[in-house]
């Protein structure tokens, strides 16, 4: 899931990286090169957070949604995935659809390399079979 964006980022930065490099020879010494090298992989899921900030929550995403669930030994919360419908950032309330049912959702964090955005759901629609009674 993210894990494939992260090193897609991953990717690009140490390209950037090697590319002011090779445009400016004179720039560093061997030795600076490998430590801001391993500068960059070591601040790279810091910067990758940053950039996940920047780009919110976007359709079609999958996210991670909270939902209250009552059992009989009390309340407890339910997570499970969804697909979010419309885009929006922290706060927002944004439209997704999960186990073929829409609903509104805020979007409490982003996430991270490993985990989807997360969506505390508001409300969802449900879905009446209607019959005929004989």
């Amino acid at each position: 899931m993210r894990i494939t964006s992260f090193f897609k980022f991953y990717i690009l930065l140490i390209s950037c990286l090697l590319i002011v490099f090779a445009a400016f020879p004179n720039l560093a010494s061997l030795k600076s090169e490998i430590f801001l090298f391993i500068a960059v992989s070591l601040l790279s899921p810091y910067i990758f957070k940053e950039a996940l900030k920047v780009r919110g929550v976007k359709k079609g995403d999958i996210v991670l949604i909270s939902m209250k669930d009552e059992s009989p030994f009390g309340f407890f919360m339910k997570k499970t995935f969804a697909k979010a419908i419309s885009h929006g950032k922290v706060g927002d309330v944004i439209d997704i659809e999960f186990n073929s049912r829409r609903g509104k959702g805020e979007i409490v964090n982003y996430g991270g390399i490993f985990f989807p955005p997360e969506v505390n759901l508001l409300y969802y629609e449900e879905n009446f079979v209607q019959r005929e009674v004989l």
